[in-house]
């Protein structure tokens, strides 16, 4: 499979978001569907290498997976890819309008991520609740 490190990455952090939300079994699961494509982050981690994995992600990965967890009929794994498609995409809006903007896009804003689910949000203050996983604005962290 040419693209193990990239599944890697995606089941790791299916793994850690099942985790935050106590679904420790789907987070084991993950876990182990991690270990099983090895590999290394490319070397060439420019913005438009980042924004074409998280493309892959969401138009390839991410239908693979769901059909995957669809077959096994595991609510849990639909769920956990479910959140990691709304992420990605929500990256890949981001990358986009930082490509288009640079810098600018950040003048004035701060950037929060969800620890339970890893949604981004670039506004003044972080959202009540995070619209992909349902947690409160306690959740977020600020990134410097």
């Amino acid at each position: 499979m040419p693209h193990t490190a990239a599944l890697a990455a995606v089941f790791s952090n299916l793994s850690k978001a099942a985790d935050k939300q106590q679904l420790f079994e789907t987070a084991e699961r993950f876990a182990r569907l991690s270990a099983l494509f090895p590999g290394t982050r490319p070397a060439d981690s420019t913005l438009e290498s980042l924004r074409a994995e998280v493309a892959r992600d969401v138009d390839r990965d991410y239908p693979a997976l769901q059909a995957a967890g669809t077959e096994a009929a595991d609510r849990g794994v639909l769920r956990a890819v479910k959140w990691g498609e709304k992420v990605s995409t929500a990256q890949r809006a981001l990358i986009d309008r930082y490509t288009a903007k640079g810098d600018d896009l950040l003048n004035d804003k701060k950037l929060f991520v969800c620890e339970a689910c890893g949604f981004i949000f670039l506004g003044d203050d972080p959202p009540e609740i995070c619209p992909v996983c349902k947690a409160p604005s306690a959740r977020f962290s600020t990134v410097k």
